[in-house]
């Protein structure tokens, strides 16, 4: 590519060899000239190249994200906001989409910064999802000319041809108040003594109470925590959104779900962060979704440190490396002649309990040193969600005017993320006892 070496590893074996058995030549980022240097993106230590920045960085994150502040924090906040959300689906069905949009961005910005909010159009939210916007076409390598020609980088931004440069200026303007002005607000409240936990204002409280602060420590708190807010809100939507839309067109494996969850929950009460790990069928669904359409296909690129030789193939040193996400997840040889079709029960025994022979899509999350650290987080989340759809709601098609059920889509829209297609359900609560708790829950 324009003198450019990539390489695509379409197999679980040659992702697994590279990128976690050659660890140390294969972590690094290519440069993201146009997402990093000219956007802003380069906050973000997802993109930015291994080394001390990165490590640094991910001690923290993983630090914020460690299993006791799970259990404390962020689980029974998951709970809370998933409560919410089966409210708004009981007061508006038809906007499931944004009511799951919101779930996710909601969710994480009260975790990250303690916002607490009901407006879908909260100026928080809406810049995180102006920034994604731009996000998902620059993060691919060659999308945009000046990632292949970098001298093109230097061109005086109000010629014609530099529209990418005009582009880049207003996402960053953008991307920079997304970053910054949550924080602020953290700041405000701490200092007028309204903070809520979260967690902005517990990791500054400990900076303060330590004496560690510094203007680097929550300079990098402050990038941290933007990472935080822009990766899990739509990526963890999404891949919700995908299971919300098989169990749509598989009203089997809807009521195999149900089932399931009515047999550990009973009809007495809610699904619980208490149930997690304890209805196998739950588990396969939400596996089955991270497979089945992974919400980054292609995953992001890594780059080679040196020249390496692999089975006899001479990899030369700067080249891009892409792990092809669908390809592992939908390999026959691991996940069946079927892997183009939903089928949750491919993880699970005959007895119904989980087969421990059928890998985690692992590969949804990245690979190496550079997989998602926040998967546990977003598993918790996805899950809780899922089973509180099954125990409380019957997903439907529409019809058409003579009555005839409405497939809906299964082919996505493309780019670093896949999204489903728009498309109509019927949403009704599975009782009027379904539907008292519902209103209790947040009552």
């Amino acid at each position: 590519m324009a003198g450019t070496s990539m390489l695509i590893l379409n197999s679980a074996e040659a992702a697994n060899d590279l990128f976690v058995g050659r660890s140390t030549l294969y972590s690094n980022r290519p440069r993201f000239l146009m997402l990093c240097e000219l956007m802003g993106w380069d906050y973000n230590f997802g993109f930015i190249p291994y080394g001390t920045r990165w490590r640094k960085s991910r001690a923290m994150f993983m630090q914020q994200f460690s299993p006791s502040n799970l259990k404390t924090y962020e689980k029974p906040r998951v709970q809370e906001s998933v409560y919410v959300f089966l409210n708004r689906l009981l007061d508006t069905p038809k906007q499931f989409k944004d009511h799951l949009l919101f779930l996710s961005g909601g969710n994480i910005i009260s975790s990250a910064y303690g916002v607490i909010t009901n407006d879908f159009h909260d100026p928080y939210i809406e810049l995180s999802k102006k920034a994604l916007h731009g996000l998902t076409q620059a993060a691919i390598p060659g999308s945009y000319l000046v990632d292949a020609f970098p001298l093109l980088k230097n061109i005086p931004g109000w010629l014609p041809c530099a529209r990418f440069k005009r582009k880049a200026a207003d996402e960053r303007k953008t991307i920079e108040e997304m970053v910054k002005r949550p924080l602020e607000f953290v700041k405000r409240n701490m200092a007028s003594g309204t903070a809520k936990s979260c967690i902005a204002s517990r990791a500054l409280q400990q900076m303060q109470d330590d004496g560690s602060w510094s203007e680097d420590k929550e300079h990098l708190l402050k990038n941290v925590l933007g990472t935080i807010y822009v990766a899990g809100a739509d990526t963890t939507s999404t891949a919700t959104s995908t299971i919300f839309l098989a169990l749509v067109c598989n009203p089997d494996i809807l009521k195999k779900g149900q089932a399931a969850v009515d047999a550990i929950v009973g009809d007495d009460r809610l699904p619980g962060i208490v149930d997690e790990g304890k209805i196998p069928y739950v588990d396969a669904l939400v596996m089955e979704g991270l497979r089945w359409r992974p919400v980054l296909p292609l995953g992001i690129a890594h780059h080679t440190a040196s020249a390496d030789i692999y089975k006899g193939y001479y990899i030369p040193a700067n080249t891009i490396v892409m792990g092809n996400s669908w390809a592992i997840l939908h390999d026959p040889a691991t996940y069946g002649k079927d892997a183009d079709q939903f089928r949750p029960e491919r993880f699970l025994n005959s007895d119904g309990t989980l087969n421990s022979t059928v890998p985690y899509p692992d590969a949804a999350f990245g690979y190496g040193r550079r997989i998602c650290p926040g998967r546990v987080f977003a598993h918790s989340a996805i899950w809780i969600t899922v089973a509180s759809l099954l125990a409380c709601f019957d997903l439907s098609k529409v019809s058409d005017k003579d009555g005839v059920a409405i497939e809906p889509g299964t082919d996505y829209i493309d780019g670093l993320l896949s999204y489903p297609r728009p498309y109509d359900c019927n949403i009704t609560p599975r009782s009027k006892l379904v539907e008292k708790m519902i209103r209790q829950s947040v009552s």
